[in-house]
C-alpha cells in the first residue's frame, strides 16, 4: 500500500471494505473510477486463504476488464510472503494450454468471462470454481446486455448458496434486478455514486455547431489546447474511422478503438495508449466499455450519445482520482431537448463557441429559441385581453391595434431585461472558466 501510495480510503472503500470483511453480500451502484475495484480486492486478499482451490471468482463483461483486473491484484500481491496463484479465462486464450495446466493446479483467484467460465468449469469441469467462498460481478448492466440471461444463470446457480457474492452497477436495468430478485429477495441497493450529476473537478463545456462542418471545428478546437491525453468519442464505427483518418491527414497523433478490431490488434492499441504514443484517440461507446484508460485530461463528444446517463459515463473518464479535466461537447439545436435533461439532472454547463480559432463566451443555448416562443406567447395573450366591442366606432380597430402594440412592447422591454440579466450571470460564470488545459499532470 505505500508503494501505491494508498494512504487515506475512498468514500466507497469505508463503506464496503468493512461489509465484505464480515462476510456480508454486497450490490452497490458505482461508476468506474471511484476507486470500485480496490474497494473489494483489497479485503478479499487480506483474508485470502493458502489453499490449493479456488477462493474467489470475478467474473467482467469483457477480456480488457478481466486483465486490467488481474494486473491490480499482481500490484496489491507484489509483496506478500506466499505466492497466489491468479488466472484470467476470456475468450480467445490458447484453450489447451489452459486444461493441461489446470489438470495439475487449480488457481486461488479466477477471473474470467461468462461464456469462458462456463465452458471451462460448467460444460467440461476442468475449472474448479464451485468451491469458491466469493463470487464478485462487476460492471453487472454491461454483463446483462451483452449475455443471454440464462447463460448468467446457468453459472451462477452452480455455486453453494452461502457464498458471498458482490454485486457492482453503474445502472440497475430490469434484467439486473430480476436477476438479484431471485437471488436475493429482499435486497438492498447501497448507492456508491457520488451525489452530484458529475464530479466537480469536470468542466463542462458545450459549443454549437450552427451547420458547420464538424471536421473543420473539431481542427479548430484542437488547436486551442494540448491535451495529455483526449479521448473523442463518435456514435458509429464508420464517423471513428473518418474521424481518425482526418486527424492523422492532420499530422496529429491519434489511435483508434472500433468493436470490430480483433483480440491482437486490440490489444496492441491499448498498449500504444499506454505507452504514450498517442495524444488523441477516437472511440465509439462499444469498443471502450470495460476499458480504464489512464491520463485522460479532456473528453471530447464529436456526437452527444443517444442515453443521457451515456454523457455521464463518457465523461466520467477524465478527472480521476485528485485531478481535474474538460468535457467538450459538440450540439445542434435539435439536441435542445438533451441539454435540458443535462441541465435538469443539475449537471453544470458552460456555453462557448469558436470564434477566429478561438473559444469564447457564447450567448445562453435557448435564448433565441425562447425568444420567438415567448413573444408569440406574449402577443397571444394581450389580444385576448382586449376584447372586440360588438359596437364598432370609426377608428376602433387602429386604436386597438396601437394599444395591443404598446403593450407587447413593454412586454418585451420587460423580457428583454430578463434575459440580458440572466445573460450577465452566465457571462460571470464563463469568465470564471477557460480552457486551459487542467492541472493534472
Amino acid at each position: 500500500m505505500d508503494e501505491r501510495k494508498f494512504t487515506e480510503p475512498t468514500n466507497i472503500q469505508k463503506i464496503v471494505i468493512p461489509k465484505i470483511m464480515k462476510g456480508e453480500n454486497v450490490i452497490g451502484k458505482s461508476q468506474t473510477g471511484t476507486g470500485k475495484t480496490h474497494a473489494f480486492l483489497l479485503p478479499l486478499l487480506n483474508d485470502l486463504g493458502s489453499g490449493n482451490d479456488c477462493e474467489i471468482c470475478i467474473i467482467v463483461p469483457t477480456r480488457e476488464l478481466a486483465g486490467q483486473t488481474e494486473e491490480e491484484i499482481r500490484k496489491i500481491t507484489k509483496f506478500s510472503p506466499e505466492p497466489i496463484d491468479v488466472r484470467t479465462f476470456v475468450g480467445g486464450s490458447n484453450r489447451d494450454s489452459e486444461i493441461e495446466k489446470l489438470s495439475k493446479s487449480q488457481p486461488q483467484i479466477v477471473i474470467g468471462t461468462i461464456g469462458k467460465l462456463k465452458d471451462l468449469a460448467f460444460d467440461n469441469g476442468f475449472l474448479k470454481i464451485h468451491t469458491a467462498k466469493t463470487i464478485v460481478i462487476d460492471e453487472a448492466d454491461m454483463l446483462f446486455e451483452d449475455t443471454e440471461i440464462e447463460e448468467i444463470d446457468g453459472v451462477f446457480g452452480k455455486f453453494a448458496p452461502e457464498v458471498q457474492v458482490l454485486v457492482f452497477s453503474a445502472t440497475f436495468p430490469k434484467e439486473v434486478l430480476g436477476f438479484l430478485n431471485k437471488y436475493f429477495g429482499k435486497f438492498e441497493v447501497i448507492d456508491l455514486s457520488p451525489s452530484e450529476v458529475s464530479k466537480s473537478s469536470i468542466t463542462h463545456i458545450f459549443i454549437p455547431t450552427k451547420n458547420k462542418n464538424k471536421n473543420d471545428l473539431l481542427l479548430s478546437l484542437l488547436t486551442n489546447f494540448q491535451p495529455y491525453l483526449a479521448l473523442i468519442f463518435a456514435n458509429t464505427k464508420t464517423k471513428v474511422n473518418e474521424i481518425a483518418d482526418f486527424l492523422a491527414e492532420n499530422k496529429l497523433r491519434v489511435g483508434k478503438l472500433t468493436g470490430d478490431l480483433e483480440a491482437r490488434a486490440r490489444k496492441q492499441v491499448l498498449k500504444r495508449i499506454k505507452d504514450g504514443e498517442f495524444q488523441y484517440v477516437v472511440a465509439s461507446d462499444i469498443a471502450a466499455r470495460g476499458i480504464d484508460i489512464l491520463g485522460v485530461s479532456h473528453v471530447i463528444n464529436y456526437e452527444l450519445p443517444n442515453d443521457v446517463e451515456f454523457y455521464i459515463h463518457r465523461t466520467g473518464r477524465t478527472a480521476r482520482a485528485d485531478f481535474t479535466g474538460t468535457a467538450i461537447s459538440f450540439y445542434d439545436f435539435d439536441d435542445d431537448a438533451y441539454m435540458n435533461q443535462l441541465e435538469a439532472k443539475g449537471l453544470r454547463c458552460v456555453y462557448k463557441t469558436l470564434k477566429d480559432n478561438e473559444l469564447v463566451p457564447t450567448k445562453i443555448r435557448n435564448a433565441r429559441s425562447n425568444r420567438v416562443r415567448k413573444d408569440y406567447r406574449i402577443e397571444s395573450e394581450i389580444h385576448a385581453s382586449i376584447p372586440v366591442s360588438k359596437k364598432v366606432k370609426p377608428g376602433y380597430r387602429k386604436k386597438r391595434n396601437e394599444m395591443i402594440k404598446k403593450q407587447v412592447r413593454q412586454a418585451k422591454r420587460a423580457r428583454i431585461g430578463e434575459m440580458y440579466r440572466k445573460r450577465a450571470t452566465q457571462d460571470n460564470l464563463n469568465q470564471k472558466t477557460n480552457l486551459e488545459e487542467p492541472n493534472n499532470r
